[in-house]
């Protein structure tokens, strides 16, 4: 007798009669049928859900779905790690949570993954529709920028989705239970009128499931998302999950807004037919969504235009591996889904076979199945083995195509782990259905017999995930291609805190204008407001890109200023808001920190005895403006500011008055006199004439009210007095800056929505009092750019403080600064590096601006440029590149993988050569936890060439500029260099050719290459 045989006879007769049993109506291959509607408690409990989230089967199992957006930070795949944060960590968990229910059946959960490289241009073009139409809104013309943007991320976008389907079965419950629900329901059946094609929910309601189903669903979502460090989980409606199987099913026309009819969504349609009242109610759920009739060719099968193959996994991973090692064993370009379905009771199904193995162990060939099944015996006893079923399905626009993509997808299943896979299916239809997502509660045909533990950890738990997906602004993608989106200034973070350390040339600042230019892109009706402030020309190409797509009556809503330590750039350090006669409490502050910076000791980085220092020249302030403008305000005198004296003339005020009454008039009284008459810029005018200026303030500093206080005291570790050494300080202050010691001359546009202010040619060097310098200089350019920013949250004390006649024109720009998140970037701050009360400032401003709805962007070239302080508060990071030392401090205070921060330090810094970005390690601190991701940024070459500020591109750019204006010059330039950087060139040109000019040559060939066509 060969027992052997007969063992092999009984799995054949089993795998034949599941295999090859083949239905002929495509409906009866899903077993959806209706759903268990919202409670009072589902709707508490889950108020996102508008629709029910627990759908039934015919044979009535509860089934939901959960979308799986991946691991908020990338997990060590090591098996032998085990600390938090480690991907062997979450398995542990997840086992223990699911320990106990997969030691009894009722239970099962499905996994299904895809990736569809051909819907990468649908990701993209999904995100950029809110911005498409976000333009038409604003007036701005960027659509070749968006379009270039879907030509540009396309090759490198796949659409990545994953889901976890859980089901529940009456065997969950008792036998009393089950009887009593039977019973109830035919009492149900015998008054309901009949409704053969339609769904009836109260055949399914069954409470006592549902509380089962339930505590199963929070068990999972608990142990998924692992305390905030484990994955993203969404509990998706029943309405979401039947778009997915009909997509599914029908990839290429199933519309982007098709649901399911429920139960409350039901309209009559129709004609009844006898007795039958299926037309008043919503069709049975199969209906709906199995909808088209796939044919069979041979294992293949064709649906609409797609053909698609399927590969079964009859021999398990022989060697562990994970399952982010399948995807990169995938080609990218392999359009693929894959269904791992678990259930519960695998030594139960295997009870046949180790008992016949028990009798016939004697037998030398059958000796190593019964180790075998003896071995999963005493496993089960702590890890309980299950059943589990693996397909996986590809498509192609042509049988051949199809057939490759079969042939591919079938070799890197079979290298992940060394598996055994098969083809061939009696019923490819069925097999098809079983990697559909939910439509099925059947399994694939060759059943497998791992222990829980083994089972997840073949599981898609260490995919990239954003919190943003289907709400971004930014699209980024990982290294495999998954799309990424960002969304900048979100509600998903408590602050929007900004870093961005990088060396010249990695694209730091490249990648900041970009980020603004997507802010400006996704506008609501207006230019959102942007305060850039720079040193080195970075921002000028983002302004002339804005110019350049704005017409030309609304040109002066983007500005570009180059500052320019001279008369002509004045702008007075006292002035206050238009219509005020004393400075607001972030005016005064702003004031306060400028002349305490003027006082800093450059030795200390601080002001002398700081304390004592911030208290006069707060008291300072404050009598400037009572002496100017309560107690002895500025006399106008006529020739001191000619558009006034034009104004005055024009509009018939000058004659209004007698001779006496102008030599006693105040500038307060002039600019009032204007401003009634309609003169805004006239009145704005005689409004700078009267504030104080920083020239009379060391003769304020011995008004009693000073003196009599602050008189004798002495700087620290010195005999002179602190007034004397205030005094000279400010003195020299009015000698060093004369941009901000005299009468406002410079004056934006009160229409100037975005400015960026450049620094270059009034910064300092590289000395400590060059460095104080130039962060005096970020402190006076962050007040011109966006010194308004914070006045929303300062309207009562306006309010109460300003005459009533400028409140229109006042509240009108406050108004609109509260409705939008405004942005505040300071590049280049390592210029300031050293000087820690500069720091400090910046440190306050950003900390006080959390609640002023203010992005900030703090830009510099090292992780250490930063001050302990703001690293702490920042909620998110750009980093291009760090040293090997920063990565205890990234991974304690940031949360950052130790696996991501090596990995990425080995990867090549800046573009890649293949033209799929720059590498960037993102970090957010989210409302979830931390996300932390190795991402690409990808621009396309019109962008590129108009943000980039490398010198000799910035120098090219500017020779065609100059002949042709911005917008034909970056159209040549990403025509000839595609890759947004023509400096390899160049500079092969200055070694090979003997030019004087080697960058006006290459303009000019550029030129002459146009012809025509110029």
């Amino acid at each position: 007798m060969n027992i052997n045989r007969i063992i092999f006879a009984i799995e054949d007769c089993i795998s034949t009669l599941s295999r090859y049993s083949v239905s002929a109506f495509f409906p009866d291959y899903c077993d959806l049928h209706t759903v268990i509607g919202l409670d009072q408690q589902d709707r508490e409990r889950r108020p996102w859900l508008k629709a029910p989230y627990i759908a039934t089967t015919k044979q009535g199992y509860y089934l939901s779905v959960f979308e799986i957006s991946g691991a908020l930070k990338e997990m060590d795949e090591n098996p032998d790690l085990t600390a938090p944060g480690t991907l062997e960590s979450l398995i542990t968990a997840l086992a223990e949570r699911m320990n106990t229910a997969y030691k009894n059946t009722g239970h099962k959960i499905s996994f299904v993954f895809e990736r569809d490289p051909e819907r990468g241009r649908d990701e993209i073009e999904a995100m950029l529709l809110p911005q498409l139409k976000s333009i038409a809104r604003t007036g701005i013309l960027l659509q070749d920028v968006l379009d270039e943007k879907v030509t540009t991320l396309t090759p490198w976008l796949v659409r990545e989705r994953c889901w976890l389907t859980v089901w529940s079965s009456e065997e969950l419950l008792s036998r009393t239970d089950r009887k009593d629900h039977q019973t109830r329901i035919r009492k149900l059946a015998e008054h309901a009128p009949p409704a053969r094609f339609a769904q009836d929910p109260w055949r399914w309601t069954l409470s006592a499931l549902k509380i089962r189903h339930d505590a199963f669903l929070d068990t999972l979502e608990q142990a998924l998302t692992h305390d905030s460090d484990g994955l993203l989980v969404r509990l998706i409606d029943i309405h979401e999950v039947g778009r997915e199987i009909r997509r599914q099913l029908e990839r290429n026309s199933t519309p982007a807004v098709w649901q399911p009819h429920l139960p409350e969504d039901a309209r009559p349609a129709g004609w009844r037919q006898g007795e039958d009242t299926s037309v008043f109610h919503a069709p049975s759920l199969n209906l709906q969504l199995f909808t088209t009739q796939p044919e069979t060719h041979g294992s293949l099968i064709k649906a609409g235009d797609l053909w698609h193959g399927m590969v079964a996994i009859t021999l398990p991973p022989q060697n562990l591996r994970t399952f982010n090692q399948l995807v990169r064993d995938v080609p990218r370009a392999i359009p693929w889904r894959i269904r791992m379905d678990l259930m519960p009771g695998g030594m139960k199904a295997l009870g046949v076979k180790k008992t016949l193995l028990t009798y016939s162990s004697f037998i030398s060939p059958l000796r190593p199945m019964y180790d075998s099944v003896m071995m999963l015996n005493d496993i089960n006893k702590h890890d309980p083995v299950c059943i589990m079923t693996i397909v996986a399905t590809t498509w192609g626009n042509s049988r051949e195509v199809c057939t490759r993509n079969q042939a591919l997808l079938k070799s890197a299943l079979e290298g992940w782990g060394v598996c055994g896979t098969t083809t061939t299916f009696g019923d490819p239809r069925r097999a098809w259905v079983n990697t559909v997502l939910a439509a099925s509660h059947s399994s694939g045909p060759i059943p497998l017999y791992p222990p829980l533990s083994h089972a997840l950890s073949l599981f898609p738990l260490n995919r990239a995930g954003s919190v943003w997906r289907g709400q971004g602004n930014l699209m980024m993608h990982t290294e495999d291609g998954s799309a990424w989106e960002v969304a900048l200034a979100s509600s998903q973070q408590n602050k929007h805190t900004e870093l961005t350390p990088g060396a010249p040339g990695l694209g730091k600042s490249v990648l900041i204008n970009a980020l603004s230019e997507i802010q400006i892109a996704s506008a609501q009706k207006n230019l959102p407001f942007i305060a850039y402030i720079d040193k080195g020309f970075s921002a000028q190409g983002l302004v002339q890109l804005i110019r350049d797509s704005l017409p030309e009556q609304r040109k002066d809503e983007a500005v570009g200023i180059i500052l320019s330590n001279d008369p002509e750039h004045t702008r007075n350090l006292f002035d206050v808001m238009y219509g005020a006669k004393k400075p607001a409490t972030p005016e005064k502050n702003f004031m306060v920190s400028v002349l305490c910076a003027l006082c800093v000791d450059t030795g200390t980085g601080q002001p002398c005895n700081p304390g004592d220092t911030r208290q006069i020249i707060s008291n300072l302030v404050d009598l400037a403006f009572r002496e100017y403008g309560e107690n002895n305000p500025r006399l106008y005198r006529a020739g001191t500011e000619p558009l006034v004296d034009l104004a005055l003339e024009e509009s018939g005020i000058a004659e209004q008055h007698d001779a006496g009454w102008w030599n006693a008039a105040t500038w307060f009284e002039i600019r009032d006199m204007l401003h009634m008459a309609g003169n805004i810029p006239a009145a704005q005018r005689a409004h700078y004439q009267a504030m104080p200026l920083l020239a009379e303030m060391s003769a304020l500093l011995g008004q009693p009210s000073i003196r009599d206080v602050f008189g004798t005291v002495q700087r620290d570790n010195s005999a002179e007095l602190l007034l004397d050494y205030i005094r000279r300080a400010l003195d020299q202050g009015h000698s060093d800056y004369p941009m901000m010691s005299g009468c406002t001359r410079f004056m934006l546009s009160p229409d100037t929505r975005v400015v960026a202010v450049d620094l270059n040619n009034v910064a300092g060097d590289k000395t400590p009092a060059g460095r104080l310098r130039t962060g005096i200089m970020y402190l006076l350019a962050g007040q011109i750019a966006g010194g308004d920013f914070v006045l929303p949250q300062y309207q009562e004390e306006i309010r109460k403080n300003l005459d009533p006649r400028y409140h229109e024109v006042i509240f009108r720009r406050i108004e609109q600064l509260d409705q939008e998140v405004k942005t505040k970037v300071y590049d280049e701050l390592h210029n300031a590096k050293g000087i820690n009360f500069i720091w400090e400032a910046l440190d306050t401003q950003e900390l006080e601006q959390r609640k002023f709805g203010i992005r900030t962007v703090l830009s510099t070239q090292l992780l250490q440029d930063y001050p302990p302080a703001v690293l702490k508060s920042a909620n998110t990071l750009w980093l291009l590149r760090y040293r090997p030392d920063e990565i205890p401090f990234l991974r304690d205070n940031f949360g950052v993988p130790e696996v991501t921060l090596r990995r990425f330090l080995k990867m090549p810094e800046g573009a890649a050569p293949d033209g799929s970005g720059v590498p960037v390690l993102a970090v957010f601190r989210v409302k979830n936890g931390t996300l932390a991701r190795i991402l690409k940024f990808t621009l396309g070459p019109l962008e590129l060439w108009a943000l980039n500020s490398s010198p000799k591109d910035s120098a090219l750019r500017r020779a065609l500029t100059q002949e042709l204006g911005s917008l034909r010059a970056r159209q040549i330039l990403a025509e000839n260099f595609p890759r947004g950087s023509a400096t390899s060139l160049i500079e092969h040109r200055a070694r090979t050719h003997d030019s004087e000019n080697v960058i006006h040559d290459l303009a000019a060939e550029l030129i002459r290459k146009q012809g025509y066509h110029l």
